[in-house]
C-alpha cells in the first residue's frame, strides 16, 4: 500500500486516547482522498504559495491568492518578516517516498536546503509546541530525507471579520532525529494498514502504489 504522511498523521490522531474531534467518517474520508479541505487548510495553503513564489501572487500592496474557489489577500506588512526567513537557495515542495517493507510511504518538505528542511504552518489559534512536535509528519520526512534537523517555522495569524488577515507573531523552533525513529514510523505504517484492511479500503492504497510505479 502507498501511504502519504498527512494520511498517517491523521490516522495517528485519530487513534489518540480521549480524542473527540476526529470523527471515523472524517479519517476515512482523508485515507480515501474525498475529504473536503477546510478554511483553515485553504488559508494555510494559500499563505504557502506566496512563500514559495511571492512573485507570481504580487498585487498592488501585497500578494492575492486563490485556493480551491476562496480567495485571500496578504498585505506586504504580513508577508515581509515571513518572506524574510525564506532561503531563496533552498528547494520547496521536495517529494521523497520511502519503503517499509512492502509498503510505501510519500513525504513532501515544504523547504529543503543543504541539511535543513523547513516546515511552514499557520494557525489563528495559540501557538501548541507538542501538536508539532508529537507529529509523524516530521518523523516520515526526516527517515526520507535525513536532514540534520527539522525546522519549524509557525505563522500566528489573524482574520478579522472582514477577511483582512493580519501577523500576531512568528514561533521558531528545531526538531532532530533520533535513534528509534524509523522503528516508530514502520510501526504506524504497519498500524494504519491493518486499519485499511478491516475497514475494506485496502485496495485504494494499493492502486495508489500500483500508479506510482506505472511505466506510464
Amino acid at each position: 500500500m502507498r501511504f502519504s504522511a498527512t494520511q498517517l498523521e491523521s490516522f495517528r490522531l485519530f487513534m489518540q486516547p480521549d480524542q473527540d474531534w476526529l470523527s471515523e467518517d472524517e479519517l476515512l474520508a482523508t485515507l480515501t482522498g474525498t475529504f473536503v479541505p477546510t478554511h483553515k487548510i485553504n488559508l494555510g495553503q494559500a499563505f504557502g504559495r506566496v512563500l514559495e513564489s511571492p512573485d507570481r501572487y504580487a498585487v498592488p500592496g501585497g500578494y492575492r491568492v486563490q485556493v480551491n474557489h476562496e480567495t485571500f489577500d496578504f498585505g506586504h506588512d504580513v508577508m515581509a518578516d515571513p518572506l524574510a526567513c525564506i532561503d531563496v537557495c533552498g528547494v520547496f515542495e521536495a517529494k521523497a517516498v520511502k519503503d517499509y517493507g512492502s509498503h510505501q510511504v510519500a513525504s513532501k518538505a515544504d523547504h529543503l536546503s543543504g541539511a535543513r528542511l523547513t516546515e511552514f504552518k499557520t494557525t489563528l489559534g495559540s501557538f501548541d509546541f507538542d501538536k508539532y512536535a508529537d507529529s509523524y509528519q516530521w518523523r516520515f520526512m526526516v527517515d526520507a530525507f535525513r536532514p540534520r534537523c527539522v525546522i519549524y517555522r509557525v505563522f500566528l495569524l489573524s482574520e478579522g471579520s472582514n477577511g483582512v488577515i493580519g501577523l500576531r507573531g512568528m514561533e521558531t523552533f528545531n526538531l532532530f532525529p533520533y535513534a528509534a525513529l524509523h522503528d516508530d514510523c514502520a510501526a504506524l505504517v504497519a498500524a494504519c494498514a491493518d486499519y485499511a484492511t478491516v475497514k475494506g479500503i485496502a485496495a485504494v492504497f494499493d492502486e495508489r502504489q500500483k500508479d506510482a510505479v506505472s511505466p506510464c
